[in-house]
């Protein structure tokens, strides 16, 4: 059958027009009936349909292979899909959150989806905490696709991190006027935020410093503080850093909701 079918594939190189194809024999000549064919090329896609058939029914199975072994059982229950959504919005526009996100699942106790683990091993290979943080998060999933894929394997040295320290977030500069903020109400931050912005008194200079102001204010906080900032009016200086500082405020909101148990 294998010198059969190298004859056909000869003949059709060159043509049934230049070459008739090879005479069937033995049980193939039953099969294909080329008597009741005409033409070269009719009798040339018959013999090849019956080849093929022949040659894939004679196709033994190899050896069998080692099935894969999955990773451990993780008993937490996976992030909502919102979260996983939030993880990507945050990580684009607002970084200075995915370390309260991490700390929050972990102490929350959520899983990553698995969707997000190879980008979130990916992203946190040279931060030896942040990295510590992610493969906690992951769960045993982490070190079974580190194994499979090295090339997400961290590019620090490893860290040892207690569990009483997942939920405890790195300190961010914050101007000294505004710390008494951090603690203050809602209403109480919220006002005081939209008078500094609307009469320009923080303006666009001090944006990282008020971002890291929300990213630490109280929780509870965080939907006045959008609300205080959404009634400053264009013609006001300060209308662009409030829309941008009402969104940070907003989206820290959803997140921290999205989270919660």
């Amino acid at each position: 059958m294998a010198d059969h079918w190298r004859e056909l594939v000869t003949t059709a190189m060159l043509g049934t027009d230049r070459r008739d194809p090879p005479p069937a024999t033995g049980p193939l000549a039953d099969v294909v009936a080329d008597a009741l064919r005409s033409a070269p090329s009719e009798r040339m896609l018959d013999q090849v349909a019956a080849c093929t058939a022949i040659r894939r029914a004679g196709v033994l199975p190899g050896p069998p292979v080692t099935r894969l072994q999955g990773p451990d059982v993780d008993d937490r229950p996976i992030c909502v899909p919102a979260a996983v959504e939030r993880w990507h919005h945050i990580t684009v526009s607002w970084p200075v959150l995915e370390d309260e996100w991490m700390s929050t699942l972990i102490v929350n106790g959520w899983r990553v989806a698995p969707e997000l683990v190879p980008s979130m091993l990916q992203r946190h290979r040279t931060d030896p905490v942040r990295r510590a943080r992610a493969e906690v998060a992951c769960g045993p999933l982490a070190s079974w696709l580190v194994g499979h894929l090295p090339e997400l394997d961290a590019r620090s040295t490893r860290t040892t991190v207690v569990p009483e320290s997942l939920g405890e977030l790195p300190d961010l500069p914050i101007a000294p006027g505004l710390v008494p903020l951090l603690a203050a109400p809602g209403s109480e931050s919220g006002a005081a935020l939209a008078d500094l912005i609307g009469t320009g008194e923080l303006g666009a200079s001090h944006r990282a410093v008020v971002v890291n102001l929300l990213a630490r204010v109280r929780p509870d906080a965080l939907v006045s503080i959008a609300s205080a900032l959404g009634t400053i009016g264009q013609a006001a200086p300060g209308y662009g850093l409030a829309s941008v500082l009402a969104d940070l405020a907003t989206t820290r909101h959803r997140m921290l909701d999205e989270l919660s148990r």
